[in-house]
């Protein structure tokens, strides 16, 4: 699987609420394999700011572990324009200094979204973000 990204205006999360991160994680954490649709997650309460910037086409790359398959179909698909959960757990981690030290794209979103979860505690004085 490749990602093409359009060129976009450079986002930043110091752009964004600890309540904002929590949203969108809540979402797409702890999924190493999803690509979500944008609008659904915007709808579902997410920053658009967040949402567009992680939004790109995702191809297929013909491989079994590479292929992308319409989740209503079952069908494999050459692109789909959405949202790779792990591309932005990733990011989010990278914001907050977490690690992991998992192999395996669903076990690494998993360790990366505890630590950023704790993260996001921390950063909201000790309370669960959103609270």
């Amino acid at each position: 699987m490749t990602t093409k990204t359009p060129k976009r205006p450079t986002f930043s999360w110091a752009n964004t609420t600890p309540v904002e991160q929590s949203q969108v994680l809540y979402h797409v954490g702890s999924d190493g394999h999803t690509i979500f649709d944008p609008d659904a997650l915007k709808e579902a309460g997410c920053s658009a700011y967040i949402i567009d910037a992680f939004t790109t086409v995702e191809k297929s790359d013909g491989s079994w572990k590479g292929s992308i398959t319409d989740s209503r179909t079952g069908e494999m698909v050459k692109e789909l324009r959405g949202l790779y959960g792990l591309t932005l757990v990733r990011s989010l981690a990278r914001y907050y200094g977490v690690e992991s030290h998992k192999f395996g794209r669903g076990s690494e979103a998993r360790e990366l979204t505890e630590g950023i979860t704790n993260a996001l505690i921390v950063a909201d004085g000790g309370k669960e973000a959103g609270e």
